[in-house]
């Protein structure tokens, strides 16, 4: 019969379903965001990602939580007042000349030291500041910000 098929291809697709609910939060798999108050109605803000991500999506997430931050405390509006960049970078001068200079070759009259950085996972500060009206061109709707970030 087929029903040990059919009950093997329906666990399949509910454990699917359940992996993937996992995906529908915000921040999805992204990472998580942490936060200090440090007034009534001023926050610091740091998204840290569990992988390399870019920079662009660590710092929307983070504008995510500050959005969440901003309607949880009753607000509408949040500017942000600093970006502080906590990206972890490395870097180093690629071996094959001595005391990191350049050299001498045949093909080329002077070859200089190559160096790499290596950029780990972006870790974005952001420090806002909350209103309950708009100021034009300085503040961010934080309900717009959430219904562009939550799938409908």
């Amino acid at each position: 019969m087929c029903f040990p098929r059919l009950r093997a291809a329906l666990l399949s697709v509910v454990c699917l379903i359940v992996f993937l609910s996992g995906c529908a939060t915000p921040y999805g798999t992204l990472g998580g965001a942490s936060e200090t108050q440090l007034a009534p109605d001023s926050y610091r803000v740091l998204f840290s990602p569990t992988g390399y991500i870019s920079w662009d999506l660590a710092y929307k997430a983070a504008l995510l939580r500050c959005a969440e931050l901003t309607v949880e405390n009753g607000y509408r509006y949040f500017a942000v007042a600093a970006i502080e960049n906590y990206s972890a970078v490395t870097g180093f001068t690629l071996p094959g000349n001595k005391n990191g200079h350049g050299f001498y070759n045949a093909y080329t009259a002077y070859n200089p030291p190559q160096s790499l950085s290596i950029s780990y996972w972006p870790l974005p500060a952001l420090t806002i500041k909350m209103f309950r009206e708009p100021i034009p061109g300085v503040t961010l709707d934080a309900n717009v910000i959430l219904n562009r970030a939550i799938p409908a």
